[in-house]
């Protein structure tokens, strides 16, 4: 008869803080498991966490990345100590980590969420990379196949853009974003949704080639982001889905891989 009891599933809180949104799933046995999400408002809500996570049993460990109000870090912090007894663990961008070295001059410049996503293609996929992450802002980086980070680009999202033009123009309220087909439009929604689009699908393009030529070797391109789908239905060059690669990067932190 064996008497060895089972040690306990390791159980980790992972959470993700976009501009927008607060999205969380819980990282077990190596697994990814019941990703959510919710608007924050950016800190707008005291209840935030108790409505996240109210009622669900303690994890071995959390791991918060935050590029939205520093406001949400303390009040996470505040409820899980007071819940559940435990610290979260707030990340940081750093010079070096899990392979990967930072390319900005200043690391701490780095918004954690694209550090993340860097850690997650370097550990994960372990090839060269143009990591395109489209949510409110449009964020580009590129990793060599040593984890050498290259730098990046920063631009408005969909919705900033138009919205920008919307503020500073006279031209009549548009719909959101959507896919055009036609790269022309034959009226304004269309003119401002093929522009917003289709200028950075360019942008992404125009780095991609760049790299390819300076590399010598084509990066793979990786979308994530909230709005990745529609970025990648106007690009033309081959491109991978992979909505939550910021999620990826916690798991790759939560496991301790290549630390």
């Amino acid at each position: 008869m064996n008497n060895t009891s089972e040690r306990p599933v390791s159980r980790k809180l992972l959470v993700d803080i976009g501009n927008t949104n607060l999205k969380w799933c819980w990282f077990e046995a190596d697994v990814l498991t019941g990703l959510q999400a919710i608007p924050h408002r950016q800190g707008a809500l005291p209840d935030l966490p108790e409505r996240c996570w109210g009622g669900s049993e303690r994890p071995e460990a959390a791991f918060v990345a935050n590029v939205a109000a520093p406001v949400l870090n303390q009040q996470i912090d505040r409820w899980m100590r007071d819940n559940w007894a435990l610290a979260p663990e707030f990340l940081l961008s750093g010079a070096e980590s899990f392979g990967v070295k930072n390319g900005y001059r200043k690391a701490e410049q780095l918004g954690v969420d694209r550090w993340l996503t860097l850690i997650a293609v370097y550990n994960l996929y372990y090839t060269p990379a143009c990591i395109v992450d489209s949510g409110t802002a449009i964020t580009i980086d590129v990793i060599n196949e040593s984890g050498r980070h290259l730098g990046g680009l920063i631009l408005p999202g969909f919705e900033l853009m138009r919205g920008a033009l919307l503020e500073n123009t006279h031209i009549p309220r548009v719909q959101s974003i959507q896919s055009t087909l036609d790269i022309l439009g034959k009226d304004t929604e269309n003119a401002v949704a093929s522009a917003c689009l289709n200028s950075a699908a360019a942008l992404v393009e125009r780095v991609v080639n760049t790299v390819t030529a300076s590399m010598g070797k084509r990066p793979d391109v990786f979308m994530t982001g909230s709005d990745a789908a529609l970025m990648q239905s106007a690009l033309t060059i081959p491109t991978q889905l992979k909505r939550d690669l910021v999620m990826s990067g916690l798991s790759v932190v939560a496991a301790g891989k290549g630390k």
